[in-house]
């Protein structure tokens, strides 16, 4: 393909593309800039909004905490959280609500309308539990509006509910967490959740952060948008740290080495679950034409729009990063298309 053309067909200013196969890093390429207007090159190191990815990397989290036995991701979530619980109501009377099925987007909650938008300037930053009581003009208040483990919705509310388990079982944030748990083990440096409110990170260039873009090509008010759900919205990323996680994941999958995840929890979280067969544990299932099975995970924001696909008995994915929101889907989007081709 010619991504030149592509990239002026659908107002991307910059790319980052990291393949992978047999477990290791194939190569990176990247095209435009990170900036529209400016002479300022994507390259390797430059920093991508992976905005909904960020749910894949807070299920390690939650899955590596549950290997160590700090949680059980199949009890009542409620056993665990104490400055919010979820409200009884006639659906949870017939099922709790667990973590398994917070993290598989089955635990009862439907977002509602306009909710779980970009922080607005000016606001007060708002915490989990602020979100969930529905305190916020980010979303109503959280409760099950069907039996848990019974229908799929995507929800942000219920990985909010997931962010307030580490605050009140560990008295740690996502952030915090993610840091000591996958961050640092896997030596990630140029992946973080950006905090609303934070200018730097340790041994992040943030000179290198991309500029988010509008589909027709101009950079957002702000130049980067910035979302309280932070365990849902809020990290940033390298493709090649992005495609660094996912390769740990197939080698624990294979039990090859991976640092995060037991084989037995890797194969857990690839594994179709609950009522719907497309969703494991904080990523999605699919397979393609050929019958070969992959997961992914993917980023849609004010700005920015990405996915990681990876066929994990194979060993083998892809990682593209945008610095554009072209108002389409990944699969029609250059996204999408670089994904289709390779």
């Amino acid at each position: 393909m010619n991504i030149t053309e592509r990239m002026n067909h659908f107002n991307v200013p910059g790319v980052s593309v990291t393949y992978f196969d047999n477990a290791e890093i194939e190569w990176n390429k990247c095209f435009g800039v990170q900036e529209s207007g400016t002479n300022k090159a994507v390259n390797e190191n430059t920093i991508f909004h992976a905005c909904s990815i960020s749910k894949m990397i807070t299920a390690l989290c939650v899955l590596k905490l549950a290997q160590d036995g700090v949680l059980d991701i199949n009890k009542d979530v409620n056993e665990y959280l104490t400055a919010w619980k979820i409200p009884p109501t006639d659906f949870t009377k017939e099922r709790c609500v667990t973590i398994s099925d917070l993290l598989a987007h089955q635990a009862g909650f439907v977002d509602n309308d306009g909710s779980f938008m970009p922080y607005r300037h000016g606001d007060v930053i708002p915490t989990p539990s602020d979100i969930l009581k529905g305190g916020t003009h980010y979303s109503e208040e959280a409760r099950p509006k069907y039996v848990p483990g019974t229908e799929f919705y995507y929800s942000d509310a219920g990985y909010c509910v997931i962010a307030q388990l580490p605050e009140d079982v560990l008295g740690e944030t996502v952030p915090q967490i993610a840091k000591r748990l996958v961050f640092d083990p896997l030596k990630l440096t140029s992946t973080f959740f950006w905090e609303i409110g934070k200018d730097s990170f340790e041994g992040v260039d943030m000179a290198n952060c991309a500029v988010g873009h509008d589909n027709d090509g101009a950079p957002v008010e702000g130049k980067r948008a910035f979302y309280p759900n932070i365990e849902g919205a809020a990290l940033w990323a390298t493709a090649n740290d992005l495609a660094r996680v996912a390769i740990d994941i197939v080698k624990s999958y294979h039990n090859e080495g991976g640092v995060v995840l037991s084989q037995s929890m890797a194969k857990l979280m690839l594994s179709p679950y609950g009522c719907k067969c497309f969703m494991g544990l904080g990523v999605f299932l699919d397979r393609d034409k050929n019958g070969q099975p992959y997961f992914f995970s993917q980023g849609w924001g004010i700005g920015a729009q990405c996915k990681l696909q990876v066929y994990f008995e194979n060993k083998r994915g892809i990682v593209v990063m945008t610095n554009s929101e072209p108002g389409m889907e990944q699969d029609e989007s250059l996204v999408g298309e670089i994904i289709l081709q390779k």
